[in-house]
């Protein structure tokens, strides 16, 4: 990709039907990004067949998560229902990050909004972009081993954050 991307989510995250995932993972690929990541909702009801819908995916991605219950009970779900690591993310000032680890999670972190209070521990933050412009929205983002954008980001955001971490090093 352009912007240099290198995992690309399905537009799956309130769910699918089975032609919508196949479809969902098929963009997803042709995207040209490295890796793609099955997006589901945290609090979807029908989590199982949802990722076995999406077993094409390189990860399980499990989004925007409102508390710390919602999303130990999709990451336990998850953990029994496929062999691909798990991706967590939660939309709130501070996420219990250890515990979804230990519960199974590859790697845990923050999304949407709110930006975490601290995000000290995370392994991925991709924050909404909260009325900000590009340059102060990648200025602002907390530092993790993945960073992206989620609501309102696009791919000025994803330049300012390249642009800003090739300034840091």
């Amino acid at each position: 990709m352009a912007i240099g991307t290198e995992l690309v989510l399905t537009n799956t995250f309130v769910g699918a039907s089975v032609d919508e995932a196949a479809a969902a993972l098929r963009l997803a690929r042709e995207s040209g990004a490295r890796y793609v990541g099955a997006s589901l909702f945290a609090g979807l009801p029908d989590l199982p067949r949802q990722i076995a819908q999406l077993a094409g995916a390189d990860v399980i991605w499990l989004e925007t998560a409102t508390s710390g219950a919602q999303a130990l009970h999709a990451v336990r779900t998850a953990a029994v229902h496929t062999q691909l690591p798990i991706v967590v993310t939660c939309a709130m000032r501070s996420a219990p990050l250890l515990e979804l680890r230990d519960a199974g999670a590859a790697a845990a972190g923050y999304n949407c909004s709110p930006w975490p209070d601290d995000a000290a521990g995370a392994d991925i933050v991709k924050p909404d972009a909260a009325g900000l412009d590009p340059e102060t929205w990648a200025q602002r983002l907390p530092s993790a081993r993945l960073r992206g954008g989620c609501c309102g980001t696009d791919a000025r955001y994803l330049a300012a954050l390249r642009a800003n971490r090739a300034t840091r090093i």
